[in-house]
């Protein structure tokens, strides 16, 4: 059974995850992240599974759409099913929204991998990458990325629409 503890409860192990499972580039400073929390519409939890903590999510719950902005396991739990089951819990939990979360632009295997997981799970890929803005202007890495949706792949205007309102109110 997967279950969500609130990040405030357990942030220091949550760090240490976030830390572990992103690049510099990809990830927004402590006190951005826990100026995020403070938000009505971002959510930072835990994730338990057979009552282990075993990862982290921290999404966005916008009128258009869920956005999944980060999604990790601890490497110890990576493989165990876990991240299965936790995407199944979250889109029961969201079942009359869509989805979405974004992925590096698939080219190292291990990106290739984190794709085809998430098309396992019922995410479609979107083509049309962009650069992620950076949240760290100290960072110069640019990291490209796709958005990936579920239940139903996105029809380019609703994927511009999407891309618009994650520059302007995620990044």
């Amino acid at each position: 059974m997967v279950k969500l503890i609130d990040g405030d409860q357990i942030f220091g192990t949550l760090w240490e995850i976030y830390l572990e499972a992103f690049s510099p580039a990809e990830r927004r400073s402590r006190k951005d992240l826990l100026g995020n929390m403070e938000l009505d519409n971002y959510y930072f939890n835990g994730i338990q599974f057979k009552d282990k903590n075993c990862g982290l999510v921290g999404y966005w719950v916008f009128e258009e759409f869920v956005y999944i902005e980060y999604l990790a396991m601890k490497s110890s739990n990576r493989g165990s099913g876990a991240g299965s089951k936790f995407l199944e819990f979250f889109i029961e939990k969201f079942k009359d929204r869509t989805i979405i979360l974004e992925v590096e632009h698939p080219v190292t295997n291990m990106q290739k991998r984190r794709v085809n997981f998430y098309k396992r799970n019922g995410f479609f890929y979107n083509k049309g990458s962009f650069i992620q803005p950076q949240y760290n202007e100290d960072i110069k890495e640019e990291v490209e990325l796709n958005i990936m949706s579920y239940p139903v792949k996105m029809e380019k205007e609703k994927l511009e629409k999407t891309k618009e309102i994650l520059f302007e109110k995620v990044y």
